[in-house]
């Protein structure tokens, strides 16, 4: 496999990685905001706000997570040489 193949494959793992952290999020924070209103006996007109914020955190806290891996990443010097990762 040549070397842009190699990025291409990392960049896909990499993208799809980061799309299933943002759905695992979403719902862990869907689960976590809805038990925190059970818990407390809370009663919520609409789920509407709780899902846009669930949505959002996850996406901010899914694209903080992806960076911070790629930065470590971009760190070693055998997969900069083997997949191409140069900034």
């Amino acid at each position: 496999m040549t070397k842009n193949g190699r990025r291409a494959l990392f960049l896909l793992v990499a993208t799809v990685s980061n799309m299933l952290l943002t759905v695992l999020l979403i719902f862990a924070f869907l689960a976590a905001a809805f038990g925190i209103t059970q818990a407390l006996g809370i009663k919520i007109s609409s789920a509407a706000p709780v899902i846009l914020v669930s949505f959002l955190g996850a996406v901010v806290l899914s694209g903080f997570i992806y960076s911070k891996v790629l930065k470590r990443l971009r760190k070693r010097p055998d997969l900069e040489e083997r997949f191409g990762l140069l900034k």
